[in-house]
């Protein structure tokens, strides 16, 4: 994630918007300034509306496999070329390419699900404080001005709220500490987003994204504060189990699984105030010391 390729005055919905090109190509818009790498969850958002616009009305999206093959520039238009793999009895699959200056630099497999009445159960539980109850950033972070700064920063590029119930990763590592391989963050976006099921939908997408990978980084605190690792997200998954409103508060509990061999793995649970469980989230991503040969 590239926090300088976003630039605060914008909505999350206004970041995702897309002009319709064909019945199956779509274009993002370009961004101000200078040339910066993309934000992943905005490209991911992108392309589940691009899908979503090609795909029957009734079957809203139920899950979505994305991976980052090379990283996206802010100043160059992005195509979305949607291919309607299968429209069957009640599920309907797209595969999504965007494409910078004649490159593949994400792809994006999506299944949409015709609602449907069925056994019903989670395991999944809502165990963190309120967003309410929640100290503000500059309780979490006093005496830390970097963390502080860094934290804020990033929220305002993105258009976020955010709220901490365990120790962010990163801001653990600036202080110099190890944390816990799980942190919880309740998300909001700032702005109010359409009513529609497939925006919010894209605009979940664009959040879930954020901070899951570095979940895996907790326990390697020295390490990631002395930048001696390289972090970049290779593959991103999402499950849609029921309709969340994205611009209201939501938890995103967030595992970091497993560490190894360059890379990392981390898990999340999305849940309403409620307790509900509406999402299911699954990310591995390059961890490595730098001065390794690249991919």
């Amino acid at each position: 994630m590239s926090l300088e390729s976003v630039r605060p005055a914008e909505s999350v919905a206004d970041r995702l918007t897309l002009e319709r090109l064909g019945d199956h190509r779509f274009r993002g818009r370009v961004h101000d300034g200078p040339a910066r790498r993309s934000y992943g969850g905005e490209v991911a958002g992108q392309a589940i509306l691009a899908a979503g616009h090609t795909a029957p009305a009734d079957r809203p999206i139920h899950s979505a496999q994305t991976y980052f093959l090379l990283p996206g520039d802010t100043t160059v238009p992005t195509e979305f070329v949607v291919e309607p793999v299968r429209d069957g009895g009640s599920f309907s699959t797209r595969r999504v390419e965007a494409i910078q200056n004649g490159r593949v630099i994400f792809t994006m497999l999506a299944s949409f699900h015709r609602e449907e009445q069925g056994l019903e159960h989670q395991v999944a539980t809502l165990d963190a404080p309120g967003p309410d109850e929640v100290p503000d950033l500059d309780a979490v972070f006093a005496g830390h001005p970097d963390a502080l700064e860094w934290t804020g920063t990033f929220l305002d590029a993105l258009g976020i709220d955010a709220r901490f119930p365990d120790p962010l990763a990163r801001a653990q590592a600036m202080r110099g500490e190890a944390s816990s391989a799980r942190q919880r963050v309740w998300l909001r976006t700032r702005a109010p987003l359409p009513d529609a099921r497939l925006e919010q939908a894209a605009c979940l997408m664009y959040l879930s994204d954020l901070l899951l990978l570095s979940a895996t980084t907790g326990p390697h605190g020295a390490e990631l504060r002395d930048r001696e690792l390289q972090v970049a997200t290779v593959n991103h998954s999402i499950w849609f189990h029921a309709p969340l409103r994205v611009d209201e508060w939501f938890l995103h509990d967030q595992y970091g699984r497993w560490a190894g061999g360059g890379r990392g793995l981390a898990h999340g649970e999305i849940l309403d105030r409620s307790g509900r469980l509406c999402a299911t989230t699954m990310q591995e991503g390059l961890i490595r010391r730098r001065g390794t040969p690249g991919r």
